[in-house]
């Protein structure tokens, strides 16, 4: 299970992969990866899944049905009536 110092790292994480964190924060996040394996791990993870977002990308969307457009209308609906329902009525 990771400790605080892990979830302060997982936290810098994106910013360290996408080169936006200050150096000195660099430092401390690299020699924290090179004692935990579970950082490192999850590293490679983020990695990956950073570098699959990047290279797919969406041609077209395909038009969407009718009855999936009336769902997903019922869903906002649903979801704007839950979220202007006062307090005490939940």
């Amino acid at each position: 299970m990771p400790d605080r110092r892990c979830k302060q790292v997982f936290a810098m994480l994106s910013d360290y992969l996408d080169a936006d964190l200050p150096v000195k924060n660099c430092r401390e996040l690299e020699r924290h990866l090179k004692g935990c394996q579970p950082c490192l791990d999850y590293i490679e993870s983020l990695k990956t899944t950073v570098g699959a977002c990047r290279r797919y990308q969406v041609r077209s969307i395909p038009p969407l049905s009718k009855k999936v457009r009336q769902s997903l209308l019922l869903a906002l609906q649903k979801t704007d009536r839950a979220r202007t329902r006062p307090e005490s009525a939940v």
